[in-house]
């Protein structure tokens, strides 16, 4: 938990400017965290010059995962014993192919700083994503793991739901044909919920970096993506089909 000691506080403002979540209020002269708002970042923490603000660590499951979720340096075997903000499979796949030459896997980052997002519509979202095709990758190394108990569902625990966090990456993976059915869905809970979403997706592709996959991008109206990033193969020496390497 991070708290502000009031006979520190110099009530300078500070914290107030550099907290990405607007969590902190200013009131008589002295600044105050609003818990219901913090996602324990630590970025006040780093900005005080007064040193009036104290991090106590807690030992409570979901608090400790919030702050590892919001302060990637924090990592913690909470999330899987990744140290980052719930992602994991996507950044490993030039390393260990998890997904067939028929498939796309999907990266969601949910929220931003100054936006943030409460996990009630983090599930939302997953769960749209699922009856519309998407599936969690296997492993024991699930990041979100303390607060999504069972990946078939993909519900939340329910005492997690008003958590807020920064930002949160959720990771899936879909056949290809596929693809028109998980952006529908997507359009359709993005009217129920109040934060931000940024779409990845993971795809083979051919010597002109096409995907036939989107070209219903096309049917749905939408701009076809412009900017991406490419794993060239330098890692490892893949062959060329990767459904034909044995998957974790």
């Amino acid at each position: 938990m991070i708290t502000i000691e009031k006979k520190l506080c110099t009530g300078c403002k500070t914290c107030l400017l550099f907290c990405p979540d607007e969590a902190i209020d200013y009131r008589d002269g002295k600044c105050f965290v609003d818990q219901t708002v913090c996602t324990q970042c630590g970025v006040c923490l780093e900005n005080c010059a007064a040193q009036a603000i104290r991090f106590t660590p807690d030992t409570e499951e979901l608090k400790i995962f919030q702050r590892a979720i919001s302060n990637p340096g924090a990592g913690t075997t909470v999330t899987g014993g990744n140290s980052g903000r719930g992602g994991h499979e996507v950044k490993t796949l030039d390393v260990v192919p998890r997904q067939k030459n028929d498939e796309i896997t999907i990266n969601l980052d949910i929220g931003r700083p100054g936006v943030g997002v409460y996990l009630r519509d983090a599930e939302r979202i997953v769960l749209a994503l699922l009856e519309a095709g998407m599936k969690f990758l296997p492993g024991e190394d699930f990041p979100l793991a303390t607060i999504i108990p069972d990946r078939k569902t993909g519900r939340f625990r329910p005492d997690c739901l008003d958590m807020h966090l920064h930002t949160l990456l959720v990771e899936g993976i879909f056949k290809q044909d596929k693809l028109p059915d998980i952006i529908r869905a997507l359009q359709r809970v993005e009217k129920d919920i109040d934060t931000v979403i940024c779409v990845g997706l993971v795809m083979p592709v051919d010597k002109n970096c096409r995907n036939s996959a989107l070209d219903c991008l096309d049917t749905l109206g939408l701009p076809r993506p412009h900017r991406g990033k490419v794993n060239v193969g330098l890692g490892r020496p893949y062959p060329p089909d990767l459904s034909a390497l044995p998957l974790p």
